[in-house]
């Protein structure tokens, strides 16, 4: 955390914080924890990354997670005119039921570096697995997680086997730690609110637990509020499916097609539910944005008038005491004209009624120009805070006011500030540069939770920095 401009707080003066997000969303550790409404969104997660030479062939391990620590194999890699040709052989993957009653497959995936998953192929379920696959990418990590379903776009948080160097692996030297989104695993929880516990199960075929598990999620995800047309669509497909697999149960091929067809409609509905619901949350919060901004407004208009009442009755209690002043004047006047003790006593009464007037008159209106200054920094803060609102993200708080920049302003693991950040700033630093009270302002920086803990503070202290060089070059004063 870095301060600036620790000058005089004014009492109606808040703090105002700038909180900068620094990266992306932390990895959920755990699936399924959200409540049936919490918006879906994708997770940052890393792995190790190769770069095949044109022409060159080489080979990595695929080596068990914790997850099933039994799975081992090894991937055949070379690169060739554009495309990368991958020759999988790895056992002992099990079954993705043992894993998760939510999970029904195994998927194969290459992580390109810029983050793109690309799921290249659906894995059988036997001991042995020998696969040919190819992709577009030269730099890549390869992993294979549980799923449930294979068409799933972003790879689960069930990662079962991920490539590892081995000896003599080409290209070594041009490895990377990158990163990638996945599917935080919300909506694969092996329960869900007042559904019934999941277990798994051995007995239907995988294919047909891949088709439910599709439709499932797609109702999880909000389809059935967002996307009702696509949702309803897979649910009749799914409905002819559970008639005709139990009489077809060891000719697999009948049902395949439409077991597939089922998972790819169950995702566009769960993708669909997920984008619908997004944009109606987006332009909820911007009704919200505008309402409290008119409301501000308002407030602030309020405070005006207020403030303009309360300069008319300082006008007023001004003259009230210029009276008071007069007359307390003439009462000592009178007190010293005095010459029986008759009068002297009546002209001393008059003089203390009118110090008392005047003492009391004074109380008022030291008592009223406080209350003035307190109002005018009101509309003053009121004025900040729409200023703000309009171009950022910007809240409440008893600490003051909170100014998001909720975008992501920093490349992975750099302290430099990226263009769209500068002008964000810039904003910010333009908006305090024309405030006229007095404020205090607190930055914050922050990371993701991947690497350590003295690495990330040492990380967060120096974008912190970044963004407090920046305004101080833009004239914004520093303490």
């Amino acid at each position: 955390m870095h301060s600036m401009n620790s000058k005089r707080i004014f009492v109606a003066i808040a703090l105002v914080s700038v909180m900068v997000a620094g990266f992306s969303l932390a990895q959920i550790a755990a699936a399924g924890q959200g409540p049936a409404n919490s918006q879906w969104m994708a997770v940052k997660r890393n792995t190790l990354a190769v770069r095949y030479e044109n022409n060159d062939g080489t080979a990595v391990n695929m080596t068990g997670s914790a997850i099933d620590r039994q799975a081992m194999g090894k991937a055949e890699v070379k690169h060739n005119h554009g495309r990368t040709r991958i020759k999988l052989e790895i056992e002992n993957l099990g079954n993705p039921q043992a894993i998760g009653p939510y999970y029904t497959t195994f998927v194969l995936w290459a992580i390109a570096p810029e983050g793109q998953a690309d799921n290249l192929a659906e894995l059988p379920v036997k001991t042995k697995i020998d696969i040919d696959v190819t992709t577009n990418f030269q730099t890549f990590g390869l992993i294979i997680t549980a799923e449930p379903h294979s068409a799933v776009k972003l790879p689960s948080p069930a990662i079962v086997a991920e490539n590892t160097l081995r000896r003599g692996t080409e290209g070594g030297i041009q490895t990377s730690r990158i990163e990638y989104s996945g599917d935080p695993g919300m909506f694969y929880a092996n329960s869900w609110m007042a559904e019934p516990a999941l277990t798994a199960d051995y007995e239907t075929p995988l294919l047909i637990l891949g088709a439910r598990r599709s439709v499932e999620t797609a109702r999880r995800a909000g389809a059935r509020h967002y996307a009702e047309t696509e949702l309803r669509d897979a649910e009749i497909k799914l409905a002819a499916l559970e008639q005709i697999w139990p009489n077809r149960r060891h000719n697999q091929e009948k049902y395949t097609g439409p077991a597939h067809d089922i998972m790819r409609m169950g995702e566009n509905a769960r993708a669909q539910a997920v984008e619908r619901r997004a944009k109606a949350q987006l332009a909820d919060e911007r009704r919200d944005a505008v309402t409290n901004i008119a409301q501000a407004k308002d407030e602030a208009g309020r405070a005006l008038n207020e403030a303009g009442r309360a300069n008319e009755r300082a006008d007023a209690y001004r003259d009230a005491m210029t009276r008071a002043q007069s007359e307390t004047a003439a009462a000592r006047e009178r007190v010293e004209r005095a010459q029986s003790e008759t009068d002297k006593a009546k002209a001393n009464e008059d003089l203390a009624r009118a110090e008392a007037d005047r003492s009391r008159l004074e109380a008022e209106r030291s008592r009223m120009e406080t209350q003035q200054v307190k109002e005018e920094q009101s509309a003053l803060q009121q004025r900040l805070f729409i200023s703000l609102s309009e171009i950022l993200e910007t809240r409440r708080e008893a600490r003051g006011l909170i100014v998001n920049l909720s975008d992501v302003l920093f490349d992975f693991n750099q302290a430099s500030l990226k263009p769209a950040a500068r002008e964000k700033l810039g904003k910010l630093a333009g908006i305090l540069l024309a405030y006229t009270g007095s404020y205090r302002m607190e930055i914050e920086g922050h990371t993701d939770s991947v690497g350590s803990q003295d690495y990330n503070q040492k990380l967060s202290e120096d974008r912190a920095e970044a963004v407090h060089d920046f305004l101080i070059r833009a004239s914004v004063a520093g303490g």
